[in-house]
């Protein structure tokens, strides 16, 4: 599809993504942003995507589908695998700690990345590395075990005894 077609069914294929999303979550700005999203994915798929208007749409509402559903996995994480790492000093690994309306949860949240930190850093390194691509960044199976140059379901195994693990030593530490 070239950049003609693709802005002449934009609006019509946004409103499909929205549709879609609604099914899904509440909230209006969050159904605005998985529109974005999806038109975005689309955007950089627009190359290798064919012009056939009823493949299109439904294509739209299942990348929709599927962003919806992203979304929701990431909310029901651990509390404590939240965080988003932000950098690696020499010394010590920096986490964006979210800003909360009291000191006693400012503080509850610093304690949370302390004991996640020290946790994380117990795990053999290649489970924490796969730790931080998935639950932290946001990778794929697919991209994790590109990088690893290993298998995807190798990528989950151990994504799954890393999981295990480190809920563990975070619940020894509490």
């Amino acid at each position: 599809m070239n950049e003609q077609i693709y802005m002449s069914l934009a609006e019509g294929l946004r409103q499909v993504a929205m549709a879609e999303a609604r099914g899904y979550i509440a909230n209006a700005d969050d159904v605005e942003d998985v529109a974005q999203e999806v038109m975005l994915r689309l955007w950089e798929k627009r190359a290798e995507i064919q012009n056939d208007s009823k493949m299109l749409r439904a294509y739209v509402a299942t990348m929709a589908r599927n962003v919806c559903k992203d979304r929701q996995k990431v909310k029901r994480r651990h509390p404590l695998l939240r965080f988003l790492w932000v950098t690696k000093d020499d010394d010590e690994d920096v986490y964006e700690i979210p800003s909360y309306d009291t000191p006693h949860k400012r503080m509850e949240a610093t304690e949370s990345v302390t004991v996640y930190r020290q946790a994380l850093k117990r795990l053999p390194y290649n489970w924490q590395k796969i730790l931080v691509m998935r639950g932290e960044e946001e990778m794929s199976y697919t991209e994790i075990a590109h990088i690893l140059g290993t298998t995807e379901s190798s990528v989950r195994g151990t994504l799954s005894k890393a999981k295990k693990k480190i809920l563990e030593l975070i619940k020894q530490n509490i």
